[in-house]
């Protein structure tokens, strides 16, 4: 905050109303006894736990400053603060519990109740008695607990969830006036204290940079496409880190806009790649390597909370390159050898993706949070994977060597990083009950099969069907043994079909059995499927779903589309991880993968 910016300090809770002082009383009342509080404190976690998404000022005071320790920034609410303070507290406890590890968990044996009780028991009643209420929300402290609590959200891999309550602390910092850079911009308060933590413009930036991530990883709309914090003047008085940041928060606002009007366009995305580059090479070559000490991380230093920064950060720039050159990766070639460039740039940030995410995932002390992380590298994972076959593929369907046909060299490190990406997440399904990897890992394990029967010489159909009925996996064997295909249903929007095309007459007349299994997402077939490409309905059942949710900014009515003859249940956006674990970023995955054609074979 500007030095020059008013403060306006609200009345203490003695003078405010009586029923705030009920708020209060019942948030505390959630709050752990003496001995479960020293239990906790007693496991090992980094406070950046506490502040990850939350930093909303400048890096150099954040690393040049001392970092608090969880026992200070937890220290008990007491009778008269006002709810949003103690609903601040309880946020925080929230999140430090959500980033236990596992392999943590132990040193909590004792407690009162299981801690992860605990953690949702203290967010829900923050959430249920104060970020909900509009009465209460009105300030500097109060847009931070709803973005706490959408970073909660998005850490337990609600996204949907997440985009809402980022939203709404969005609607709430633009009737504040955040979004205006002005420095004598008066600024509500409930304590001066806040005014050492939060800035309101790095507060307002931190809002769009989650609004945008969100946005990317659901295939929704942003909020807004206004940049003013990445102008000349604002970068001037930034580090070389928050310059990058900003430059690429507009890349992916760049992004968003691309993908709603035509994701197969050369000139644009090349603009955006320009954009990324230059923002890359604000830092120095020797930041970007992958040197990251994970057991560092978990220290209470300044220089831990750098390292996690830096980190996170390489994340999302691989990441954003792997969004912008998505739409690419299984073009035909017969299309346009110039997509050779968006399919390596693709298929080369997949693997800075999932070479990080094997490095933190693989170490039992990394905290159990950053859910973001998982579902970038089923991004990364599945765009790596299919972008092997198209690989071979064109090695069998060109007559001269292309630049992407170089990447068969990369395919025994990139197959082996694949397969301990899949290890990783099957771990983590069994040890943490973990639906989210559970889910990852099904579609991942059949795709990793159809990459290796493809370097035989097999060919896949990738397409879209309308079909909505799949209730339960079907695993189906040929005599001959291997994979012919998966069908992976995206609920409430239909299936997407990567399937055997026979190469031979008569080779779809293999006998075949069905068993079931427990995944009731996933199709996995071993029969060669017949193509119909003639049912044109159902190839671009979920394209056009897709884009009528685009056009009309969230909402689709159940007679805007229908999917064989049947009214659409459109899900709520509010949906639970039970009804649907990968929450739209499968939807969002494969509707960019079909954006050029939506019915092809690699």
């Amino acid at each position: 905050m500007s030095a020059s910016a008013a403060i306006l300090n609200l009345p203490s809770l003695d003078n405010a109303n009586t029923d705030f002082q009920g708020i209060s009383r019942a948030l505390i009342s959630n709050w752990p006894n003496k001995s479960d509080l020293d239990l906790i404190f007693s496991v090992r976690i980094r406070i950046s736990a506490l502040l990850h998404g939350l930093i909303c000022r400048p890096y150099a005071e954040l690393f040049a400053g001392d970092v608090p320790s969880a026992q200070d920034a937890l220290q008990p609410p007491h009778e008269g603060m006002h709810p949003v303070l103690v609903a601040r507290k309880l946020l925080l406890l929230a999140t430090f519990l959500q980033s236990i590890p596992t392999s943590a968990a132990g040193g909590l044996v004792g407690m009162g109740a299981d801690y992860r009780v605990i953690m949702s028991r203290v967010f829900n009643a923050a959430t249920r008695l104060v970020t909900t209420n509009d009465e209460l929300i009105t300030t500097i402290e109060g847009v931070e607990c709803v973005m706490m609590e959408s970073m909660y959200l998005n850490n337990a891999g609600n996204l949907r969830r997440a985009w809402l309550a980022n939203r709404r602390a969005m609607g709430i910092a633009q009737m504040m006036g955040l979004h205006i850079n002005a420095t004598s911009l008066p600024v509500v308060v409930l304590e001066k204290e806040t005014h050492d933590r939060i800035h309101p413009r790095y507060m307002w930036f931190r809002l769009v940079v989650s609004d945008r991530y969100l946005s990317l990883m659901l295939g929704l709309p942003q909020g807004t496409a206004e940049s003013s914090f990445a102008e000349q003047r604002m970068l001037d008085g930034c580090t070389p880190l928050e310059r990058m940041e900003r430059m690429e928060s507009v890349a992916a606002s760049l992004v968003l806009q691309r993908n709603k009007k035509e994701r197969i366009e050369l000139t644009s995305t090349h603009k955006i790649d320009t954009m990324l580059r230059d923002a890359a090479a604000l830092m120095p070559p020797q930041w970007w390597l992958m040197g990251t000490n994970l057991a560092a991380i978990t220290d209470d230093t300044a220089k831990a909370l750098e390292e996690s920064i830096r980190l996170t950060a390489q994340f999302a720039h691989h990441h954003l390159l792997v969004q912008l050159h998505l739409p690419y990766i299984i073009l035909p070639p017969s299309r346009e050898l110039n997509y050779d460039y968006n399919k390596m740039i693709a298929a080369n940030s997949s693997r800075e993706v999932l070479m990080r995410f094997v490095a933190y995932r693989g170490s039992s002390s990394t905290p159990a949070y950053c859910r973001g992380i998982d579902f970038i590298s089923f991004i990364a994972s599945t765009t790596l994977c299919l972008a092997h076959m198209q690989a071979m593929s064109q090695q069998d369907t060109t007559t001269t060597c292309t630049t992407f046909q170089s990447l068969r060299h990369q395919r025994l490190n990139d197959r082996g990083l694949l397969e301990r990406t899949l290890e990783i997440m099957e771990v983590m399904s069994v040890e943490n009950d973990d639906a989210v990897a559970r889910r990852i890992a099904s579609i991942l394990r059949p795709l990793l099969d159809i990459e290796s029967n493809s370097l035989k010489g097999g060919h896949y159909h990738i397409g879209v069907s309308a079909e909505t009925n799949l209730m339960e996996s079907e695993v189906v064997d040929n005599v001959g043994g291997g994979m012919s295909g998966v069908r992976i249903r995206i609920p409430y929007f239909g299936t997407v079909r990567i399937e055997h095309h026979p190469d031979l007459p008569g080779q779809a007349d293999l006998g075949s059995h069905v068993s079931t299994t427990t995944d009731s997402n996933l199709v996995v077939i071993c029969e060669p499927a017949s193509i119909n490409t003639s049912d044109e309905g159902a190839r671009t059942a979920l394209p056009e779903l897709t884009r009528a949710i685009d056009s009309n900014g969230i909402v689709l009515n159940s007679d805007t589309a229908s999917l064989e003859g049947e009214d659409l249940v459109v899900p709520s956006l509010a949906v639970e991880l039970d009804d649907w674990v990968l929450q739209g970023v499968d939807m969002a995955l494969f509707n960019s993968l079909t954006a050029g054609d939506f019915d092809f074979t690699l």
